[in-house]
């Protein structure tokens, strides 16, 4: 065996054991929520009028999605993902814009909207480019027809996420907070179910998108936002092809492979939903005309996305807004003017507002950070307060269950890319211009998690002590790893794509 052989043996053996502790953890996660499904007295899923009709609006969704694409040009599977995710979140904007002005929440909103989008599809059809003007030929990423062995193990491993649909929520703050909330909107039908859910000031726009589907909870309510994460994950393996074409089916795998961070979150917590919203105003802003072909379709989709970032967690609007400043700032300044650039952040603070001045009714009389701050210890310096931050934050990001393998990785790999000589390179013009979209890429991620840094710091020295506390690092700044955790992955494998460049040669 030559030496060459031996390291690809080693390498797939790695990979081989990798996977079968992946798998194992999911089995293992998966025999326990069973279990504890059947002591809570939980019924498997069985056929009901409601599953029938969380499955038929699943499906007009992407069948509507499908009717967005445009009738001429290339029709992408990215860009099929890009519309079911903008139409989701527009028909959770109405529900919820129709909660605010009548006081309730109406079903019947939600088809009406639906059937409102194909008609709308209409005119979005024929507002493509013509033959003459489409550049998405020399714009989309090669697609090789074979279909690489990596894209099934990351099939496998979304797949992993299946039994999440029909067990418990396993976690407890996503059964006070998004889940509960889905219920009481049903059992309400109006948004002051918030009342009766922990933290009521947080805006509702996730727990709508449950209380779409709220039905039968083993499944109704989790399978749109299931689906929404695979709608993503095409649109990411679309920017993998962007900015790392040979490694980007890996880098899907690793994406899915982050089983301990991402499961569960999907389809209950709210992290995942604000990293999808992140994404798609990210992908807007920095769009060459391959995924959205007409202005107009692509200041609607930013607008969208930005105000579900505001919606979804209000939390994380100011490190998205440092994100897409990172973005602007990085732009040439005929990019500056693009209006794509900024559609994000006026959609976000209409957002803000429409959440900030809702009306009396479910104006929360009391907001959670007090109420915490009421059951935490009591005041310590300023210095040992930043400290027990800092300690607090590098556990998260160095040790945190997935992150941990990722971060120090990814560090290793960036410094070694920069040591054997950064610009350039051996693929001329064309590697130079997927270095320059990851660099913005993860310019646009490392920003984010920075400014979560500085607002956790902030809020500590604002008379929120509790906010450097261990529980509240683990619970929050962790999670808030997740928004932007796709963008710094993407410019680690274009990292890890241009060390293999380099060393070939």
């Amino acid at each position: 065996m030559t030496a060459a052989a031996g390291r690809s043996r080693a390498a797939w053996i790695v990979l081989g054991l990798l996977t079968a502790v992946q798998v194992g953890i999911g089995t293992w996660r998966a025999a326990v929520m069973f279990q504890q499904g059947l002591a809570a007295g939980v019924r498997p899923v069985g056929p009901s009028a409601g599953l029938g009709a969380d499955l038929l609006l699943c499906g007009l969704l992407a069948l509507a999605a499908w009717w967005w694409l445009p009738a001429r040009g290339h029709r992408s599977a990215a860009a099929w993902a890009l519309r079911f995710l903008t139409l989701t979140w527009v028909v959770a904007l109405v529900d919820y814009g129709w909660a605010l002005a009548t006081g309730r929440l109406a079903p019947a909103v939600t088809w009406v909207a639906l059937g409102v989008a194909f008609i709308a599809g209409v005119w979005v059809r024929r507002t493509g480019p013509s033959p003459s003007e489409d550049r998405t030929t020399a714009t989309e990423p090669a697609v090789s027809r074979s279909v690489h062995p990596a894209l099934w193990l990351a099939l496998a491993f979304f797949l992993a996420e299946v039994p999440h649909l029909v067990f418990p929520y396993h976690y407890t703050d996503a059964v006070e907070i998004w889940a509960c909330r889905a219920f009481k909107f049903a059992e309400r039908g109006a948004l002051s179910g918030i009342f009766d859910c922990l933290d009521p000031a947080r805006p509702p726009l996730h727990s709508v998108i449950l209380w779409m589907g709220v039905g039968d909870p083993t499944f109704q309510g989790r399978l749109l936002p299931l689906l929404l994460f695979g709608a993503f994950v095409l649109l990411f393996y679309y920017l993998l092809r962007r900015v790392a074409p040979a490694l980007a089916p890996w880098g899907l795998v690793w994406l899915l492979v982050t089983d301990h961070v991402l499961k569960g979150q999907i389809t209950a917590y709210a992290g995942v939903p604000v990293m999808l919203a992140i994404a798609v105003a990210i992908v807007v802003a920095t769009d060459d005309g391959a995924l959205i072909p007409t202005r107009a379709l692509a200041l609607t989709i930013g607008a969208v996305a930005g105000a579900a970032v505001a919606l979804i967690r209000r939390d994380g609007l100011p490190e998205f807004v440092v994100a897409m400043g990172v973005l602007i700032w990085l732009a040439s300044p005929p990019q500056r003017r693009d209006w794509r650039l900024w559609a994000p952040l006026a959609g976000a603070a209409v957002g803000y507002l429409s959440w900030t001045l809702r009306p009396a009714a479910v104006h929360a009389p009391a907001l959670f950070a007090p109420t915490l701050a009421a059951q935490s210890e009591a005041a310590v310096s300023a210095l040992r307060a930043m400290a027990r931050l800092a300690y607090g934050v590098q556990g998260q990001v160095f040790s945190h269950y997935g992150y941990g393998a990722f971060a120090w990785s990814w560090l290793i790999v960036v410094i070694w890319v920069a040591r054997r000589g950064g610009g350039g390179g051996v693929g001329g013009e064309g590697e130079a211009t997927r270095a320059a979209l990851a660099r913005r890429f993860g310019l646009a991620g490392l920003a984010g998690w920075v400014a979560t840094y500085a607002a956790y710091a902030a809020l500590t020295f604002l008379g929120q002590p509790h906010m450097s506390t261990l529980f509240i690092i683990h619970t929050g700044f962790g999670r808030h790893l997740v928004h932007f955790y796709p963008f710094c992955l993407l410019h680690a494998v274009a990292s890890a794509e241009r060390l293999l460049e380099r060393t070939a040669v």
